[in-house]
């Protein structure tokens, strides 16, 4: 799903960052090695590819559960006849 565009390489021959972009090209993320990272998503047409979001985090796991959980109140909130209602019997 993630294509490694770039590796960066640290002075003592680690990896200092990484720039990867999933298979569709409608995300790119810069992700370094202390776990700070820039997730950009992008609109693709048969014209071009337009950046549309940009998001910057330091803890991944946090920003996941944290749409997670506005996933969730969202879904009950909107349910019946929204977006969210197929969220319901994921």
């Amino acid at each position: 799903m993630w294509v490694i565009k770039t590796k960066h390489e640290r002075d003592n021959g680690g990896t200092a960052a990484l720039e990867l972009e999933s298979e569709d090209g409608r995300w790119d993320v810069n992700a370094r090695w202390d776990g700070c990272m820039e997730i950009h998503v992008y609109s693709i047409t048969e014209e071009n590819r337009e950046l549309k979001d940009t998001f910057h985090t330091c803890d991944l796991d946090d920003f996941i559960e944290r749409l997670q959980s506005l996933n969730g109140v969202l879904t009950e909130f909107f349910g019946d006849g929204s977006y969210w209602e197929s969220n319901r019997n994921a």
